[in-house]
Protein backbone atom coordinates (compact mmCIF):
# COMPACT_ATOMS: atom_id res chain seq x y z
CA UNK A 1 0.00 0.00 0.00
CA UNK A 2 1.24 3.44 -0.76
CA UNK A 3 2.06 6.39 1.76
CA UNK A 4 -1.25 8.22 1.23
CA UNK A 5 -3.03 5.08 1.73
CA UNK A 6 -1.35 4.87 5.22
CA UNK A 7 -1.55 8.16 6.20
CA UNK A 8 -1.17 8.46 10.11
CA UNK A 9 -4.52 10.44 11.76
CA UNK A 10 -2.23 13.54 12.56
CA UNK A 11 -1.74 14.24 8.85
CA UNK A 12 -4.02 15.67 6.63
CA UNK A 13 -3.61 16.24 2.38
CA UNK A 14 -5.20 19.63 1.52
CA UNK A 15 -3.79 20.03 -1.84
CA UNK A 16 -2.17 17.95 -4.13
CA UNK A 17 -1.78 18.02 -7.95
CA UNK A 18 -1.40 14.92 -10.17
CA UNK A 19 1.49 12.43 -10.43
CA UNK A 20 4.86 12.97 -12.11
CA UNK A 21 4.80 11.22 -15.46
CA UNK A 22 8.06 8.87 -16.12
CA UNK A 23 9.75 11.16 -18.17
CA UNK A 24 10.13 13.97 -15.48
CA UNK A 25 10.78 10.53 -12.74
CA UNK A 26 13.49 9.78 -15.30
CA UNK A 27 15.03 12.91 -15.29
CA UNK A 28 14.83 13.14 -11.78
CA UNK A 29 16.97 10.17 -11.31
CA UNK A 30 19.31 11.14 -13.80
CA UNK A 31 19.40 14.75 -11.96
CA UNK A 32 19.94 12.98 -8.46
CA UNK A 33 23.62 12.58 -6.70
CA UNK A 34 22.03 9.86 -4.65
CA UNK A 35 20.01 6.88 -5.30
CA UNK A 36 16.33 8.17 -4.82
CA UNK A 37 14.35 6.57 -1.98
CA UNK A 38 11.77 4.17 -3.54
CA UNK A 39 9.17 5.67 -1.06
CA UNK A 40 9.82 9.24 -2.79
CA UNK A 41 9.16 8.23 -6.31
CA UNK A 42 5.94 6.13 -5.10
CA UNK A 43 4.42 8.91 -3.67
CA UNK A 44 5.09 11.07 -6.68
CA UNK A 45 3.90 8.47 -9.15
CA UNK A 46 0.51 9.07 -7.57
CA UNK A 47 0.38 12.94 -6.36
CA UNK A 48 2.69 15.82 -6.43
CA UNK A 49 3.26 19.49 -4.94
CA UNK A 50 1.14 18.03 -1.68
CA UNK A 51 0.17 20.47 1.12
CA UNK A 52 0.27 18.04 4.18
CA UNK A 53 -1.60 19.63 7.08
CA UNK A 54 0.35 18.35 10.57
CA UNK A 55 -2.15 18.51 13.89
CA UNK A 56 -3.67 21.68 11.79
CA UNK A 57 -0.59 23.50 13.19
CA UNK A 58 1.82 23.63 10.32
CA UNK A 59 1.86 22.47 6.63
CA UNK A 60 4.40 21.06 4.94
CA UNK A 61 5.22 20.38 0.88
CA UNK A 62 6.21 17.58 -0.87
CA UNK A 63 7.13 18.46 -4.39
CA UNK A 64 7.01 16.68 -7.67
CA UNK A 65 9.75 15.68 -9.56
CA UNK A 66 10.03 18.88 -11.99
CA UNK A 67 9.69 21.19 -8.47
CA UNK A 68 12.32 18.79 -7.16
CA UNK A 69 15.08 19.35 -9.67
CA UNK A 70 13.92 23.26 -9.98
CA UNK A 71 14.33 24.06 -6.14
CA UNK A 72 17.27 21.91 -5.89
CA UNK A 73 19.13 23.75 -8.72
CA UNK A 74 17.11 27.16 -7.51
CA UNK A 75 18.90 26.69 -3.88
CA UNK A 76 22.40 24.82 -5.36
CA UNK A 77 21.74 22.30 -2.71
CA UNK A 78 23.84 19.35 -4.16
CA UNK A 79 26.95 21.92 -4.27
CA UNK A 80 26.24 22.91 -0.16
CA UNK A 81 24.80 19.35 0.80
CA UNK A 82 26.69 16.82 -1.26
CA UNK A 83 24.50 13.67 -1.74
CA UNK A 84 21.53 14.98 -0.67
CA UNK A 85 18.26 15.86 -2.60
CA UNK A 86 15.71 18.58 -1.31
CA UNK A 87 12.04 16.71 -1.84
CA UNK A 88 9.92 19.89 -0.55
CA UNK A 89 9.34 22.56 2.09
CA UNK A 90 7.92 23.95 5.39
CA UNK A 91 6.49 26.92 3.46
CA UNK A 92 8.69 28.81 6.29
CA UNK A 93 11.79 28.74 4.62
CA UNK A 94 13.35 25.52 5.38
CA UNK A 95 13.99 22.53 2.88
CA UNK A 96 12.86 18.85 3.82
CA UNK A 97 16.11 16.70 2.51
CA UNK A 98 17.17 13.34 1.86
CA UNK A 99 20.62 13.33 2.97
CA UNK A 100 23.39 11.39 4.75
CA UNK A 101 24.21 13.54 8.45
CA UNK A 102 25.28 12.94 11.84
CA UNK A 103 22.60 10.18 12.28
CA UNK A 104 22.87 8.63 8.77
CA UNK A 105 20.33 8.15 5.59
CA UNK A 106 17.39 9.90 6.61
CA UNK A 107 15.14 13.16 6.34
CA UNK A 108 16.40 16.38 7.51
CA UNK A 109 15.43 19.62 7.42
CA UNK A 110 17.97 22.91 6.69
CA UNK A 111 16.74 26.66 6.39
CA UNK A 112 17.51 27.56 2.90
CA UNK A 113 19.39 30.78 3.84
CA UNK A 114 21.67 28.55 6.02
CA UNK A 115 22.04 25.36 3.64
CA UNK A 116 24.96 23.30 5.09
CA UNK A 117 25.44 19.62 6.43
CA UNK A 118 26.05 20.89 9.68
CA UNK A 119 22.49 22.43 10.10
CA UNK A 120 20.57 19.96 8.81
CA UNK A 121 18.16 19.04 11.59
CA UNK A 122 17.24 14.80 11.70
CA UNK A 123 13.66 14.41 11.24
CA UNK A 124 13.30 10.26 10.65
CA UNK A 125 14.70 8.03 8.70
CA UNK A 126 12.05 7.85 5.94
CA UNK A 127 8.65 9.32 4.71
CA UNK A 128 7.40 6.38 6.08
CA UNK A 129 8.36 6.76 9.41
CA UNK A 130 7.21 10.22 9.01
CA UNK A 131 4.07 9.56 7.27
CA UNK A 132 2.68 6.60 8.76
CA UNK A 133 4.33 5.97 12.37
CA UNK A 134 3.87 9.58 13.06
CA UNK A 135 8.13 9.72 13.53
CA UNK A 136 9.12 12.87 13.83
CA UNK A 137 5.73 15.06 14.57
CA UNK A 138 7.47 17.23 16.98
CA UNK A 139 10.28 17.95 15.48
CA UNK A 140 8.55 19.48 12.44
CA UNK A 141 6.19 21.28 14.30
CA UNK A 142 8.88 22.94 16.48
CA UNK A 143 10.40 24.63 13.22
Amino acid sequence: MSIIGEFNKEFRIDVSCDASDEKEINTLINFASIKIPAEYLELIREKTELEISIQNKKYIRIWGASGCIEMNDAYYIQKYIPSSLAIGDDEDGNAIVYADGKNGFGVYVVAFNDIDADEMKFIARSLREIFILGIGIEKLLAL
